[in-house]
Formats: structure tokens, C-alpha cells, sequence
């Protein structure tokens, strides 16, 4: 009777591991809807889709005051391609890209008044990855873009803050 109980109790305390490992998660994510549910640092993976103007990912997600590193991986051969966060909805984010325009590549297509921007990558050549790390900001929908000219009607994503 004592060994079955102990059996049972290895096969419930083997079963409780292997649930806690499974449900456990590391910093790193890369899946769609991608992100963290806890406020330790988390790694997002996203690219372009090949030569479209498009994110492989149009929404990603993370906790409020978590380190984010994101690392954009530009899948073009030719084309650049940034990953911008903005405070704000569309009107700021048109307004940035606008600006994009006349800022040029040596700014990073980004105007120099930056304070309706949360986070930035630095311009990606093709087939280069770059990374960013900042802090998650407050519970919330953000709007993610490119602002490399011409991109960003198309080129955009939503960070959901939770």
C-alpha cells in the first residue's frame, strides 16, 4: 500500500512538473500574436514579408513596464525598412511618415520632433536585422509602422499593451 501511494505521488508531482514547464514561458517570443504576460524582459521577433509592404506580424504583445527588445529582421533583398512605435493613433502616425519624407535615410525617415514616438529601430538595409529596447508603455493599443517613404499605408501593426 506505502509503494503505490509513493508511485502515485511521484506520477502526480511528474504530472504537476511537466504542466508548470509547459504553461512556464522564457523571456523570448516570436509567435503572431507574440509578447509576455509577466513584467520580466521579453524578446519580440518580427520582419517584413519578403519584398511586400508588409510586417509578418500585425500585432504583438507585452505587459505594461516591461523591457521589450525587439529585433526586426528585414526580409527584402532590396528594400529598407524600419519599425516604429507611436503615441497616438493614425493622425500622429501619418504625421511622422510625412515627416519621414523630408527627414531622409541619414535621420532614419523620422522628423526631428520625436515625442509621439515611443520607440525606434534604426533603418535596416535588406536582409539585416536591428533591434530596440525600451519599456512598455501604459495599458493600451499602439500603432507600430514604417516610415520609410510610401510604406506606411501599408506597413503597420498594433502593440497591444496589457
Amino acid at each position: 500500500m506505502k509503494m503505490w501511494s509513493r508511485m502515485l505521488a511521484l506520477v502526480v508531482l511528474t504530472v504537476m512538473a511537466l504542466v508548470l514547464a509547459a504553461c512556464g514561458g522564457g523571456g523570448s517570443s516570436s509567435g503572431g500574436s507574440a509578447g509576455g504576460s509577466g513584467s520580466g524582459p521579453v524578446i519580440l521577433e518580427i520582419g517584413s514579408k519578403g519584398e511586400e509592404l508588409a510586417f509578418d506580424k500585425t500585432e504583438l504583445k507585452v505587459a505594461a513596464g516591461q523591457t521589450v527588445t525587439l529585433r526586426f529582421k528585414n526580409n527584402s533583398a532590396v528594400q529598407q525598412h524600419n519599425w516604429i512605435l507611436i503615441k497616438g493613433g493614425d493622425t500622429e502616425a501619418a504625421a511622422i511618415a510625412n515627416a519621414g519624407l523630408t527627414a531622409g535615410p541619414a535621420a532614419n525617415y523620422l522628423p526631428e520632433d520625436k515625442s509621439n514616438i515611443i520607440a525606434e529601430s534604426p533603418l535596416a538595409n535588406g536582409n539585416e536585422t536591428v533591434e530596440v529596447t525600451f519599456t512598455a508603455p501604459a495599458p493600451g493599443t499602439y500603432l507600430y509602422i514604417c516610415t520609410v517613404p510610401g510604406h506606411y499605408p501599408l506597413m503597420q501593426g498594433k502593440l497591444v499593451v496589457n
